[in-house]
């Protein structure tokens, strides 16, 4: 039989729901102090390591003028949670009081340490971070000119100040100190290493985004009655097609540009969780577009600075901005993308690729609950500046804020932490006051580094009844891909018939509702490393719900992991039916980077040629596939085999390596084609270096049944054979 094979081509993040889910990056316990001098075991016991369940909260009272009272002692505050009073057991008074700071009240015989240790190391702790994802390099001059004017005129000898970056992953630039020409030193270097801004890229795609619409929407409409008509129809469909992969590319880059930042700020906030003080986070950003699958990331950043009691204020990089420009972003119905054979590409994105409402330069008239960077610092103590080209003036306005900032501390009477919501209110013993303080916290065990709602908990207590007996269908795969020395990105992909699922037929929209739960964890290690899925609604066309009928519902998220040995659980709900599924399976990532290595097979039927290159890791060249974990094939489709290889020696004369591939499909243990033979010489030099074969097979002629891909991967040059055999079915 004759086998039609062509290379797949680009590298593209054209992904449904995808999603780099960063491994949590713990920061050590850091001692308030300067880091002139190695920190030493003895200097540990500085540092006040906080175990028990106390709940911490910062409280900002001001009078009837909206000035800051500054004089308040432990016996003016009242504290309830749920309506219950609580027993304040520390108090921490203002950076500008004159009371004595630290102190535990007169109510309690605890003998926990005091919040402040007793050589008097700062209490004030500022953590600038610099957000080179968003921020563009014409405005990074004017946040470096304002943090360094902030640093010589607002920082004293209270304060501790670090200095990150986050710029596709999290940087320190300069570890918690005191001195000040280290930190202007940090910054000024830092302006040209946060220069990776994609804020830039995606304005020039939401231009090209927002001139297609103009274009189709001047464009005649109705039956086509000429030839010039006709031209005119084609001319609609090529601009059609040019403008969802537009919208697509968008996409993909607004999760490259979310991920990193959620992540690099959930990661600062858990390391200053055991430091005692005023823990405060800058962010200098000109936001961001998150898609909402990425909705528990955000929560879990929240929650993760609550649990630290660090309060989060933002100020906008962008400067003053005249107006209030459009973004063109999306606003979504849905979170559930990718819908296999939609028939239009943008409204599969419109109705769930991940564009939330938020967007940094359309605030005003927006939902503020919905707006990314409102919540962010509302929820955790602080607040948003924006529209001002003073950076300075905007660190004055916070660090006044910050000096004003009362911190209460008390152990709560209920002390079961089992995720809920808890509802905190602050209360002052003085007339003509307003207390400015979080209305809640999530109770989340200290313990936990990953958040999870009581709804979460549910789902994993019972993981072991609903694997064992599963009501829904679920076909689940994962394909580590190497993104750099030691770490892996891992697709991790899910298809479900469509028939297995209940839809709720509403107005003019077929409904589909699922929940998607899954935690990571080191191999034989109970502690969760990081969480994927969400909770997504799924409001279909008529035209959607016709044509998903006769494909599966897919799923698909990204994590990054460094090399090690993993158990994922998996848990899918049709919120509907009641319908359940549950996976459990082990994922082992190779630590040697010297040996010549095949990646498992990716089997496809979906391929999907974009406009350029954004890196996914499933893609070759411009083509992008689609993998199918289900495995189900008909006969008329093409079987796509996709596969990295690393470590080919070159050949000595041509400096290229050569690898020869060579594909059999088998059936009952016999071929039912010839040997397909190919060969691999071009190396790709990023991520790392690697060969990528992709190609694709005819199956027209062969009857259903079970079938084998039998693949053996030579590399010529250093006489090394990897075999592999890859299953799957031809469906009646």
């Amino acid at each position: 039989m004759h086998h039609q094979n062509t290379l797949l081509k680009n590298r593209s993040t054209g992904m449904c729901l995808g999603l780099l889910v960063t491994c949590a990056v713990f920061l050590a316990a850091i001692p308030i102090q300067s880091q002139d001098k190695k920190q030493t075991a003895g200097a540990d016991d500085d540092v006040i390591k906080v175990t028990s369940n106390l709940v911490s909260l910062d409280v900002i009272v001001k009078d009837k003028k909206g000035e800051p009272i500054t004089d308040l002692r432990a016996e003016d505050f009242k504290v309830s949670e749920n309506g219950v009073p609580q027993k304040i057991e520390f108090f921490d008074a203002t950076l500008t009081s004159d009371s004595e700071a630290g102190q535990p009240t007169n109510t309690t015989g605890s003998n926990q340490p005091k919040p402040r240790s007793s050589n008097g190391l700062p209490r004030n702790i500022i953590a600038l971070v610099l957000d080179g994802q968003s921020t563009e390099l014409g405005n990074l001059k004017r946040v470096r000119d304002g943090i360094t004017k902030y640093i010589r005129e607002r920082i004293s000898d209270d304060d501790s100040v670090a200095l990150f970056a986050i710029s596709g992953d999290l940087q320190l630039l300069q570890p918690f100190t005191q001195d000040k020409a280290k930190l202007v030193s940090a910054v000024e270097n830092a302006y040209g290493s946060s220069t990776v801004s994609k804020t830039s890229e995606r304005a020039g795609i939401s231009e090209s985004i927002a001139t297609l619409r103009d274009q189709l929407a001047s464009a005649p409409t109705g039956p086509v009655l000429s030839a010039a008509g006709g031209s005119a129809a084609a001319q609609v469909m090529i601009w059609q097609r040019v403008l969802e992969e537009y919208v697509q590319l968008r996409t993909a880059l607004s999760v490259q540009q979310a991920r990193p930042i959620l992540a690099g700020l959930a990661a600062i906030c858990e390391g200053l969780r055991p430091i005692p003080g005023k823990k405060t986070l800058v962010v200098f950003s000109q936001g961001f577009v998150a898609p909402q699958v990425l909705d528990w990331k955000v929560q879990s950043t929240i929650d993760i600075a609550n649990r630290a009691n660090v309060a989060i204020y933002i100020i906008d990089s962008s400067g003053l901005i005249g107006g209030t420009p459009q973004s063109g972003a999306l606003v979504p119905s849905s979170a559930l993308s990718a819908i296999s054979a939609a028939t239009s590409q943008e409204n599969r994105i419109r109705a769930g690729a991940g564009e939330s409402v938020f967007d940094i330069t359309r605030q005003e008239g927006s939902n503020r609950q919905q707006d990314l960077l409102y919540r962010i610092s509302g929820d955790t103590g602080g607040q948003l500046i924006k529209n001002t080209n003073d950076i300075a003036s905007g660190l004055g306005r916070i660090d006044a804020e910050i000096r004003s900032r009362y911190t209460l501390a008390y152990r709560s009477s209920d002390p079961n932490f089992d995720g809920s919501f808890r509802k905190v209110k602050v209360e002052v013993r003085r007339s003509d006051t307003v207390v400015v303080a979080r209305p809640g916290y999530y109770a989340i065990p200290p313990s936990q580094v990953v958040p999870l709602s009581p709804d979460d908990r549910k789902l994993l207590a019972n993981f072991s009844a609903m694997a064992a007996h599963p009501s829904l269908p679920l076909s689940l795969q994962m394909n580590p891909i190497r993104s750099q020395p030691g770490y892996y990105i891992v697709p991790l992909s899910f298809e479900i018939p469509p028939a297995a699922i209940e839809f709720d037929h509403k107005a003019d929209k077929q409904q589909m509702a699922l929940d998607v739960l899954g935690v990571v964890r080191r191999q034989g290690d109970d502690k969760i490393l990081s969480r994927l899925g969400g909770d997504f609604d799924v409001g279909l066309t008529a035209q959607q719900y016709e044509s998903i009928l006769n494909d599966k519902i897919f799923f698909r998220q990204d994590m990054e992991l460094e090399a090690g040995s993993y158990s994922i659980d998996l848990v899918v709900k049709d919120r509907l039916s009641g319908k359940v599924a549950a996976q459990r399976q082990s994922l082992v990532l190779p630590v040697s980077e010297s040996e010549f290595f095949a990646t498992e097979a990716v089997l496809s039927r979906h391929a999907e040629l974009l406009p350029a290159s954004t890196g996914d890791v499933l893609s070759d060249g411009k083509v992008q596939i689609r993998p199918s974990p289900s495995r189900e094939f008909h006969s008329t489709d093409n079987l796509i085999i996709f596969f990295v290889l690393y470590n080919a020696a070159p050949v000595v004369e041509t400096g290229k390596p050569l690898v020869r591939v060579t594909v059999t499909l088998m059936k009952d243990g016999k071929p039912v084609t010839r040997p397909a033979d190919y060969e691999l010489t071009e190396p790709t030099a990023e991520p790392v270096p690697h060969l990528t074969f992709a190609k694709y097979f005819k199956l027209t002629g062969l009857p259903a049944g079970r079938y084998s891909a039998v693949i053996e991967t030579r590399d010529i040059v250093q006489k090394k054979l990897v075999t592999q055999e890859a299953w799957f079915v031809i469906a009646q």
